[in-house]
């Protein structure tokens, strides 16, 4: 790793610390929300959901709180950028630009960050439409979401993959 990757790195990864700062410790997080005496938990933290499940979710936070869980949402565009850098550096380390894994986890680094904004925006304009119902762009943000975990497991079992290959000397190379 050179001084620019170290430095890149290491921004990408203070960027994150902060986004992930501002989203969950502000007094102004929607995860200070207490709910049924509970925290409330964000629609996104789940690996999948539909719009009979999304709505009351949402209606739960309360409408005097829709502006708190849209500006959650427009710094989690902040948060995936960062963590997108970290993945591709973690990724670049790991395995380097020669072989067809560091390809093939890019790609799915990418597309998790593609589908976490395109989750975002989903979002966004569900919350803005409130307190009308959009059944049909709920149950593709469900969808989405999925896929956006999807993409992050597999990053990470290709990850421990590379790792395990590594630590056990095998050599595995794609």
């Amino acid at each position: 790793m050179n001084y620019l990757q170290a430095a890149l790195t290491l921004v990408f990864a203070v960027g994150m610390a902060l986004f992930y700062a501002l989203m969950d410790f502000s007094p102004k997080s929607p995860r200070r929300l207490h709910v049924d005496g509970r925290e409330y938990h964000m629609p996104d933290m789940r690996f999948h959901y539909n719009a009979d499940t999304l709505y009351p979710m949402l209606e739960a936070a309360g409408a005097e709180n829709l502006p708190r869980l849209r500006r959650y949402w427009r710094l989690d565009f902040g948060f995936i950028v960062c963590f997108l850098g970290v993945m591709l550096s973690i990724d670049f380390n790991i395995d380097g630009p020669a072989t067809t894994l560091y390809v093939v986890m890019g790609v799915a680094a990418v597309l998790r960050a593609l589908l976490d904004a395109l989750e975002n925006l989903l979002f966004l304009r569900i919350a803005r439409a409130m307190p009308a119902r959009r059944p049909r762009l709920a149950n593709v943000a469900g969808f989405v979401t999925s896929a956006k975990f999807l993409c992050l497991y597999a990053w990470v079992a290709m990850l421990f993959l590379k790792l395990f290959a590594r630590a056990f000397g095998l050599p595995w190379q794609l």
